[in-house]
């Protein structure tokens, strides 16, 4: 595993990509209305599945690490953060980090607390990759704030595909997520995947929040489908059958994401 270094370490067909303009840096905000652990796994899973479809992908992750219960740090290591890029005090090519073929990554925790300190300054993230010759197919990050200010410093055109469960809690989290979205001012329908309880509360859910979305914001949104999805302290594993478990005692904390629902996300993405 190796950092993204100088633009000469492009290949022939990556040059080509930057010289036909092939390469746009699309930006796809995952908005979560989760527990923080699960928007992490769905961030990465993401990645992985548009990584394995070929897609040259830079995942974003931006949650503190305060907030995750059952990780114990960032996913990958890394020297330096975005925000520190933002605030020009790092290279741009120092914070990202090449993880495998495809697949690059780069955190962002302390982009916001920077901004608030009113010393995150632009180019976006899009112009700073073009400025350096590095360019992705996708630049995709999950979150649980998708605040216009700080969405803004990754790109200005953003794809945007919320995620809730059936939950009340869920549900309001997302209706402010929804919020959010309206300062876009995009007439662009919102993609909706309902993970958890049964079908029947998942699409529910979803009318709940097509019926709100549009009467307070006249937001459309689109069902992308309901994923079917436990939800634990820990998933267990049989050694003997390979069977999955999970503890019935203790708090439910996060979602045990299915293939499905990455292949849902990225058909969405790549349609």
């Amino acid at each position: 595993m190796s950092s993204v270094n100088t633009p000469a370490g492009l290949d022939q067909a990556d040059g080509l990509r930057t010289m036909f303009g092939d390469a746009t840096n699309r930006v796809i905000c995952l908005a979560c209305a989760l527990d923080p652990d699960t928007i992490v796994h769905v961030g990465h899973g993401t990645a992985q599945a548009l990584k394995n479809a070929g897609q040259r992908t830079l995942m974003i992750d931006e949650v503190p690490l305060a907030d995750r219960k059952t990780m114990s740090g960032f996913l990958y290591p890394t020297k330096y953060d975005l925000g520190q890029v933002f605030i020009n005090s790092v290279a741009l090519n120092k914070s990202i980090r090449h993880i495998e073929e495809n697949l690059w990554y780069a955190t962002s925790a302390k982009l916001r607390h920077l901004f608030e300190e009113r010393r995150a300054k632009l180019p976006n993230l899009d112009e700073r990759l073009k400025a350096i010759h590095l360019e992705f197919d996708y630049i995709l990050f999950a979150t649980n704030n998708p605040d216009f200010n700080i969405v803004n410093f990754f790109g200005q055109s953003v794809q945007r595909i919320l995620i809730a469960s059936p939950e009340f809690e869920s549900l309001s989290m997302a209706m402010n997520m929804l919020r959010q979205f309206s300062i876009y001012h995009s007439d662009a329908t919102i993609p909706v995947l309902i993970l958890g309880g049964t079908e029947e509360e998942g699409q529910a859910a979803f009318e709940k929040l097509q019926h709100a979305a549009k009467e307070a914001m006249s937001i459309d949104l689109q069902m992308l489908g309901w994923i079917k999805a436990i939800k634990a302290s820990r998933v267990i594993i049989d050694p003997e059958d390979f069977s999955v478990s999970t503890p019935t005692e203790g708090p439910a904390n996060e979602f045990v994401l299915p293939t499905g629902f990455f292949k849902s996300i990225v058909e969405s993405i790549t349609s």
